[in-house]
């Protein structure tokens, strides 16, 4: 129980990723490689913004190895490096969920950092790569995937890699299906189950500047294309938004609900209780009439 509260925290936590640092250590002691992932259907159909998003991080970034994946080539290196989850794979109803699969795969057997297309790199990283792995903070909790920075070989992406065929699962609906089989929400449970959950650094709202506006701090800036939700994430954002409206209807229903439970099932004492006062007040009424008559 202690470990699981431990664990838990995480997914609320503060940041814990220094940035600037004043001093920057030796590159030799980088733990994460210079490379820059990104994956798409294939290198025909990006959308032009997009392109310009990815054309932004490369730019503040020269030195960096450049990867881009497409489905094919992704599918190549989780044939080649782990056979076992290639029935998994094929087997996703979703473009999205195979790209969120070779994400962590390319982290895995690479290192390095992902960065969905549609992030806008506003400062160099290079200062990030000093740590083992770092994930962003999402709202209202939980942890996000659209940006990733891992050493090669990180025991928590091996986690999320051996994990996944128990998560795949139909949800009913696409957004749900995605979020809790291989997206977000499956890393941010995994994340609270991981047991050296102090090797995780979480960046920071500020830094990640998804949530934030004109921040002088954000690494990031984000066009939110979420290209992949379906109208189901629609309804979802529409009843987020609207949370606090909704959660009094809903009491206000129970609460209605309830007393008319409660009058049917006394409905008896309830006649009762009536014809008294009723009777009372009649007794009351003619008391009162007689002594206007005797007048």
């Amino acid at each position: 129980m202690r470990i699981w509260k431990k664990n838990q925290a995480l997914i609320w936590q503060k940041s814990t990723i220094n940035y600037p640092i004043i001093s920057l250590s030796n590159h030799t002691r980088m733990k994460i490689p210079a490379i820059i992932h990104q994956t798409w259907r294939d290198e025909n159909t990006i959308p032009s913004n997009w392109q310009q998003a990815s054309n932004t991080c490369r730019s503040l970034h020269p030195n960096y190895e450049y990867r881009f994946w497409t489905d094919a080539a992704g599918r190549r290196l989780i044939e080649k490096e782990f056979p076992c989850l290639l029935s998994t794979y094929d087997s996703y109803p979703y473009d999205i969920q195979r790209a969120d699969v070779i994400r962590l795969i390319v982290l895995y057997v690479f290192g390095g950092i992902y960065l969905d297309l549609d992030v806008i790199c506003l400062k160099p990283l290079d200062q990030l790569r000093e740590y083992e792995f770092i994930l962003p903070k999402t709202m209202p909790a939980g942890l996000s995937n659209d940006v990733i920075i891992a050493q090669p070989k990180h025991p928590f992406l091996l986690q999320l890699l051996n994990n996944l065929p128990k998560a795949n699962r139909n949800y009913l609906t696409k957004y749900a299906t995605v979020m809790f089989s291989t997206g977000p929400m499956y890393i941010t449970h995994e994340a609270s189950n991981y047991v050296n959950h102090s090797s995780i650094d979480v960046l920071s709202q500020d830094l990640y500047g998804k949530y934030t506006h004109n921040s002088t701090r954000s690494l990031f800036k984000h066009l939110k294309a979420s290209s992949w939700h379906g109208n189901d994430a629609a309804l979802v954002k529409w009843i987020y938004r609207r949370r606090i409206i909704l959660l009094l209807l809903l009491a206000v229903s129970v609460a209605s609900a309830l007393a008319l439970i409660y009058l049917v099932r006394h409905r008896h004492s309830v006649v009762n209780c009536v014809k008294k006062f009723l009777s009372e007040e009649k007794i009351k009424y003619e008391e009162i009439s007689s002594s206007l008559l005797s007048v």
